[in-house]
């Protein structure tokens, strides 16, 4: 039996690759543009569990086993994903054994990163996952101090962060009014960081 082809999705902004409970069409690796990972607590209360950009992969775990997509994945911009069929993964784990070793550095990973994420939003408060979140965006400082851009929207940040859309405004307001960042849109300068890392 032919092993079927990997095919490529193109999505809109908006548009769903995977609903919760339905089956992925593969593994799926991001060609380009973006999308966000989300479950929702109640129909007006999402979580994003993560973003996936160019380069990046998804749903193995669920792909392999046969499972329901454990979350939605919608594009946040214009992208293309390329589906993988399992099969063909399949047959490459057993002729490649460094494809198996990253494959399972990945899981591994991302286990790592679900109990961390769960452990966050059990033990940090909002202004600290928020903290987390900037910190992370940044990169090497310079004499004006970490910039940083978010990368989506402010709807899809609180998603990340775990809190309503104006609850962010409201944090994001309260650090600037600190001294601890400026913002100017999506546009963050961390003015101190070690502060901001260390907000409680």
């Amino acid at each position: 039996m032919a092993t079927r082809r990997a095919r490529l999705v193109r999505l809109g902004a908006g548009d769903a690759l995977v609903r919760r409970g339905a089956a992925l069409p593969g593994i799926c690796a991001v060609a380009s543009g973006s999308l966000k990972l989300s479950v929702w607590a109640r129909p007006s209360a999402e979580r994003v569990l993560g973003l996936v950009g160019a380069g990046e992969s998804f749903g193995e775990a669920a792909a392999l086993l046969a499972a329901p997509s454990p979350f939605d994945a919608v594009a946040v911009t214009e992208a293309q994903v390329l589906a993988i069929p399992v099969e063909a993964v399949d047959r490459l784990l057993r002729l490649d054994r460094r494809l198996a070793r990253n494959l399972i550095d990945r899981l591994a990973g991302e286990t790592l990163h679900l109990v961390a994420g769960i452990e966050a939003g059990m033990l940090q408060r909002a202004p600290q996952r928020l903290a987390s979140y900037l910190c992370s965006l940044a990169g090497t400082g310079d004499a004006l101090g970490w910039r940083v851009r978010l990368p989506v929207s402010k709807t899809v940040v609180a998603g990340i962060v775990g809190v309503k859309k104006e609850t962010l405004s409201r944090l994001l307001r309260d650090l600037s009014e600190r001294r601890l960042i400026a913002v100017s849109r999506r546009d963050i300068t961390i003015l101190d960081r070690a502060q901001l890392a260390d907000i409680k």
